[in-house]
């Protein structure tokens, strides 16, 4: 299938020439358009650039797209991994001068990072067969299930690997156990795909049940515990790891709770766009949008088949932060938020597969790579 929507054709032409991936491999977080200068190389956002590459590769059928992924993973495998078994988090130009609390120097590992880059690394095993990369993968899951698994199915959001122990600042809802950490379970539900060792399958299913407890009869995920918020970009991660994870497993209860918060969502769409942060106290939100909110609701509505009037408006909000300049090497990629000059990388890679689900949810089957 070749992509016929040009908007859509940017977005992939920027993926492989903008820069925003390294030379080495890895993904910078974005491009700031003033400075000229790309940020910090980001683990998290660099297994969605693999799983980015593979889905653009099932639809185009384009071996640009594999060695890209692979270049990606072996960066995640030479220099990302620590010998705990997870990932560290932000490789910046001077590490040893940066915040320590993200710097791969600091060596505190994020649980959700770890996830996401193991569900890059399956399906890049998938995609090639290669050992090292299953390897990989083991070693991600087995961090994940041994150093941040708890008892009542949540994940310890931060692992320090200096002292050996889980820690949980909850100064803001990615410090937090929280349901965002469904997302996580889509690696460990492929894994168990791959090696059938049901160990993988019974963890996604208790990081899931974990999830569904924070879901309001609303619909929505309460994404702080201390404050009892509901900041929609988490929200929207919890959902696509139930309806991925209860696809995948064939678990009604998942996808149904997917659904559900997928609509709460749709009921938060403004003429103006979707407003990051709800709070339940003052029945309000933040007045701040995001592109990358706006892509997750977009895609959430096209997976979990929801037929809303507001899909158009949605769709014609999103592309509005596209930016579009022929004389720049980075015409195609999406603003993070209309405040700042940052081209931003997972807010265009959540943008593409949106406006392609919307444009064919005929992409949407098993094994089907959710970015």
């Amino acid at each position: 299938m070749k992509i016929k929507d040009n908007s859509i054709n940017l977005i992939a032409d920027w993926i492989l020439n903008s820069g925003i991936q390294s030379p080495v491999g890895g993904f910078f977080s974005w491009h700031n358009l003033g400075s000229r200068e790309y940020s910090y190389l980001y683990s998290e956002i660099t297994g969605y650039g693999i799983t980015t590459l593979l889905f653009l590769y099932s639809v185009s059928g384009d071996n640009v797209y594999i060695k890209r992924a692979v270049e990606a993973a072996d960066w995640i495998i030479k220099t990302s991994m620590h010998p705990c078994g997870g990932v560290r988090t932000r490789l910046y130009k001077d590490d040893s001068k940066a915040n320590r609390e993200y710097s791969f120097s600091g060596a505190r590992i994020f649980s959700f990072d770890t996830g996401m880059v193991l569900y890059g690394m399956v399906s890049i095993y998938k995609a090639t067969g290669k050992k090292k990369y299953l390897d990989a993968s083991t070693k991600l899951a087995e961090f994940l299930l041994e150093k941040v698994q708890r008892e009542d199915g949540s994940l310890s959001p931060i692992y320090d690997a200096n002292i050996d122990e889980q820690i949980e600042p909850s100064d803001k809802w990615s410090s937090q156990s929280g349901a965002f950490h469904a997302k996580v379970s889509m690696g460990l539900a492929d894994l168990f795909d791959v090696t059938q060792k049901g160990i993988y399958k019974k963890v996604a299913i208790r990081i899931c049940n974990n999830a569904i407890s924070a879901q309001e009869r609303s619909g929505r995920f309460v994404t702080d515990r201390i404050l009892k918020t509901t900041h929609v970009h988490p929200h929207s991660y919890a959902a696509e790891g139930l309806w991925y994870t209860g696809n995948s497993l064939k678990i009604a209860d998942f996808t149904k709770s997917a659904k559900k918060a997928a609509e709460w969502s749709f009921k938060c769409v403004l003429t103006s766009g979707i407003n990051e942060l709800y709070n339940p106290i003052s029945d309000s939100f933040s007045n701040f949008q995001r592109s990358d909110i706006l892509a997750q609701t977009l895609r959430l509505g096209a997976i979990c088949s929801i037929a809303d009037s507001k899909i158009g408006l949605l769709r014609d909000l999103l592309l509005s932060y596209q930016f579009i300049n022929n004389r720049s090497k980075q015409r195609g990629g999406f603003f993070y938020c209309r405040e700042n000059r940052d081209i931003n990388s997972w807010c265009s890679m959540f943008s593409l597969q949106a406006l392609m689900l919307d444009q064919d949810r005929g992409l949407i089957s098993n094994g089907f790579l959710l970015v």
